[in-house]
């Protein structure tokens, strides 16, 4: 065998392996964001008849959302990057919702509540929360 012949079979490896571990890559890397989705964000499905907020193109919509009290919001991850939402009065919010993943929030006291994505600052919404 030549050594122009060897030098393309190696060069041929060694492309063959950088494409694997690439693949490999992006399997674990989906394989994880499926396992560490539910630790970061509380199902959806535990709160009936909640409002829902949706998260995409870098903008929650409907920015403003009206509601009674004892009412809960729902923010549902519909983008394709992850985000986060830290309310302005202090309460726990979450610092990384990932694309699918939801967020519930119960809002007991009427007044208004501003929040912002943890990630995407510039990104902000309100709940009004008035009483009956």
């Amino acid at each position: 065998m030549t050594t122009y012949h060897r030098q393309v079979r190696n060069s041929f490896w060694k492309r063959f392996a950088v494409v694997g571990g690439l693949l490999t890559g992006l399997f674990a890397l989906g394989v994880w964001t499926q396992m560490v989705q539910p630790v970061f964000a509380a199902p959806a499905a535990a709160v009936e008849g909640g409002a829902k907020v949706s998260i995409a193109n870098f903008a929650f919509t409907p920015a403003e959302i009206t509601i009674a009290p004892g009412e809960s919001v729902i923010w549902t991850n519909d983008d394709g990057a992850p985000h986060g939402l830290a309310y302005h009065d202090g309460a726990k919010g979450t610092d990384l919702l990932l694309p699918g993943a939801s967020f519930t929030r119960r809002f007991d006291r009427p007044g208004t509540y501003d929040y912002n994505c943890s990630i995407h600052p510039y990104m902000t919404g309100r709940v009004v929360v008035r009483a009956q």
